[in-house]
């Protein structure tokens, strides 16, 4: 079970497969400007197609500042085109029927994408979200439970919940309660090196191979040089994850992860980079995992215990706190869910929820991924969090913010947060939980949103919308 799923552009990975129907084309059919936007629930990006002689492709980001996106490989086979994006590591398969290109593009998840020869439009003004709105998007996806949460820099505040904390039982989620946070971690982590660093315990150009080169010789030469900078952009060239098989040996709980997180990062060091640091772009957990080490070496404490002292304690955030929320047996918090196997119900095939119970076989990722994204936590909590990034407040000097929001090597990803049209956002998904959270500082705005649900790829649109709607709600 890995932590989270990669971003799609810039925004959340969904599942899903749509075919076109194959009829007799020609590649003159596909030459031209076409037109699509993907839907990302928080954010709408409408996209682009030039397709040429030979055949070639670009793809623009019209939302992304016109950008264009070089398509490496164009392939036209009767009613079929297929497109390969490899410097977004992204790919577009659809089929032409009556004026109209409908696939999939497909980013670490995938998501329906039509094609026009009309401009697409751009997204309606959100609405401010509602309690029989939350419940709408709920019930659109039959997930157990969603929250949703917004504050405003002058005040505003509001707070929705609706749905049961796990499957079959009775008991009601509540605005008090604390939810999985997956990959949003991540830019906890890298909220705690920029601590560090104003500490004087680190600096921003400490590499692996001078603090981690004594636990680990046998890393490659490529990673040697690699610097919290890199590692906390995804720009250090490493692998994704480690091996599934080597994932699932290390522990779930630990009440000291530091030599699990030094075998862990060994492995992902010995792992053949992924491309050229800087140039680069691997959404990698590995990364994460080897900055904790880092930062463990050079403090001298566990990660965990690192960032309750530096970063919840001083904020604050007194629900924060590692791993599933909720006692065994108590049903005191929200369960994570998962899809069980295939059942047939009335003749229909289907995949019922499960929940992971605390307690009860697995219910979370490896206690070592921790720096990754393990951290739970209530929604005040949480926006305590975002408020103090969206605020700049004085938790941190100027030029840490600066650090922390800039992507230091280009493109669209900072320091555990993605750069969106002004905000900034992440997702995170444990494969039992998703959530997603944004903050605005030109309107000061934070907004959280979350299911307790795993299906990534059927809630990045409802959640999506949730977490703007809330934002709406208190602008």
């Amino acid at each position: 079970m890995l932590i989270s799923r990669r971003p799609l552009l810039m925004g959340a990975a969904a599942a899903g497969l749509i075919g076109g129907a194959a009829h007799a084309q020609t590649v003159a059919d596909f030459m031209g400007e076409w037109h699509g936007a993907l839907d990302l629930g928080s954010q709408r990006l409408r996209l682009r197609l030039v397709v040429s002689e030979g055949p070639s492709a670009v793809l623009y980001s019209v939302d992304q500042g016109n950008s264009a996106i070089p398509v490496a490989t164009t392939r036209i086979e009767g009613a079929q085109i297929t497109l390969s994006l490899p410097v977004i590591n992204a790919s577009f398969r659809g089929a032409l029927s009556g004026g109209r290109i409908e696939g999939q593009f497909t980013q670490g998840g995938a998501l329906p994408l039509v094609f026009t020869r009309g401009e697409a439009e751009a997204a309606p003004a959100p609405t401010a979200l509602t309690q029989a709105r939350l419940a709408e998007l709920r019930a659109s996806v039959a997930s157990p439970a969603f929250a949703a949460a917004a504050a405003n820099r002058d005040g505003r505040a509001i707070a929705f919940v609706d749905g049961v904390r796990a499957i079959g039982r009775e008991e009601r989620v509540t605005t008090s309660d604390k939810w999985h946070l997956g990959s949003i971690t991540k830019s906890m982590t890298a909220t705690l090196v920029a601590r560090a660093v104003e500490a004087g315990a680190i600096s921003w150009t400490d590499t692996v191979g001078g603090v981690l080169g004594g636990a680990i010789t046998d890393m490659r030469t490529e990673y040697r040089d690699v610097t919290f900078r890199h590692l906390l952009s995804h720009r250090a060239g490493l692998q994704a994850n480690i091996e599934i098989s080597h994932l699932v040996r290390f522990p779930r709980e630990s009440a000291d992860s530091r030599a699990d997180r030094i075998a862990f990062a060994r492995l992902a060091l010995q792992q053949s980079p992924s491309g050229p640091k800087e140039r680069t772009f691997e959404y990698s957990n590995n990364g994460y995992v080897i900055a904790g080490a880092m930062l463990e070496a050079k403090l001298g404490a566990p990660w965990e215990s690192l960032i309750q002292q530096h970063v919840f304690d001083p904020l604050g955030m007194t629900s924060a706190g590692q791993g599933a929320p909720g006692a065994p047996g108590a049903y005191d918090q929200p369960c994570g869910h998962s899809e069980g196997p295939t059942t047939v119900i009335n003749g229909q095939s289907t995949r019922p929820l499960i929940p992971a119970l605390p307690g009860v076989g697995v219910t979370d990722n490896p206690a070592a991924l921790g720096p990754a994204g393990r951290v739970h936590a209530a929604f005040d909590d949480v926006l305590k969090y975002l408020r103090a990034h969206c605020d700049r407040t004085p938790f941190l000097r100027r030029e840490s913010w600066d650090a922390l929001h800039t992507p230091p090597f280009g493109g669209e990803y900072a320091m555990g947060w993605a750069v969106r049209e002004g905000m900034l956002w992440h997702n995170g998904s444990n494969t039992l939980w998703y959530a997603e959270v944004m903050f605005d500082r030109a309107r000061g705005i934070a907004a959280v949103a979350a299911a307790n649900d795993g299906r990534a790829g059927d809630l990045g649109a409802p959640i999506g919308t949730a977490l703007v709607s809330a934002a709406q709600a208190v602008a």
